[in-house]
């Protein structure tokens, strides 16, 4: 018989051992010996981390200063955590004041939609802390998506005020956080458009209209990878969108406008006619 060891698969379980073999093979007791050792021997009975001897090991000394380390490492984490806890709260509430105070713009409450903000302002400006004390968290997306937010909002406000575009200087925030922003506020402006033509005030909507193709165009210049503006060119590809759907609307608006005026004048004509006054 060869000396060699035959190929087999072996499953060792506390009570039995199962062979199974591609072939039939019989076994002596050197072969059987070496697989009982080999599948049962490292996981019940062999030391499979032992201490190695010599230079390799750690003294007291090495242990003592490793120990350490990985104690402070554990404190600048928990640190971190706690943190990024902090950042997450102040981010979910600019989120939300922003969100209300638009709400509070679109029917009409300036003043209320100015007192969110201000409070707003002191949460953002304990955001921007962050990039000093905690840059790895102030870099994150949901800071990213607050201070989008909040660019929003102060654009929005300053259209409705006939004010100046703040920019991202005064703001305080990231370049990139501005882009995002004022992408979003186009967005808004198109629902202040079909509004302004629900009520009947074209001159509104047609205002709203170009300041949403200015910014348009004014984003559809900026070529930058996708890792440095994350979702910019979806956003900008959505504002080109709506800037064609809101002319068809201001436009579908003036023919039908028109067309129900020309109606009107040829109704009065009729009734007049029959009247005998013409």
């Amino acid at each position: 018989m060869s000396s060699a060891l035959p190929k087999a698969r072996l499953t060792a379980s506390p009570a039995r051992i199962y062979f199974s073999f591609s072939s039939s093979v019989s076994l002596n007791a050197r072969h059987l010996q070496h697989l009982v050792a080999t599948a049962i021997l490292p996981s019940r009975e062999r030391n499979v981390l032992q201490q190695p001897d010599g230079e390799g090991s750690m003294n007291e000394e090495e242990r003592g200063l490793l120990a350490a380390v990985v104690e402070r490492v554990r404190t600048v984490l928990e640190e971190e955590d706690e943190a990024r806890e902090k950042l997450l709260k102040l981010t979910r509430e600019v989120t939300r004041l922003c969100r209300k105070a638009i709400f509070k713009m679109h029917e009409g409450e300036l003043s209320s939609a100015k007192e969110l903000l201000a409070s707003t302002a002191e949460l953002v400006r304990e955001i921007l802390a962050f990039k000093i004390s905690h840059p790895r968290l102030y870099y994150g997306g949901s800071v990213t998506s607050a201070l989008a937010e909040y660019v929003e909002a102060k654009a929005l406000l300053a259209y409705l005020e006939g004010s100046r575009m703040p920019s991202f200087e005064e703001l305080g925030v990231e370049p990139e956080h501005y882009l995002l922003g004022i992408s979003d506020f186009a967005g808004e402006l198109r629902r202040l458009l079909v509004r302004s033509l629900s009520a009947g005030r074209p001159l509104e909507a047609e205002r709203a209209l170009k300041l949403m193709e200015e910014v348009y165009r004014a984003l559809a210049t900026i070529a930058v990878p996708e890792a440095l503006v994350p979702g910019l060119r979806r956003k900008v590809d959505v504002l080109r969108a709506l800037v064609e759907s809101s002319a068809r609307d201001i436009l579908y608006y003036e023919v039908s406008s028109g067309l129900e005026k020309l109606m009107e004048e040829a109704l009065a004509k009729r009734g007049a006619a029959e009247r005998g006054t013409v």
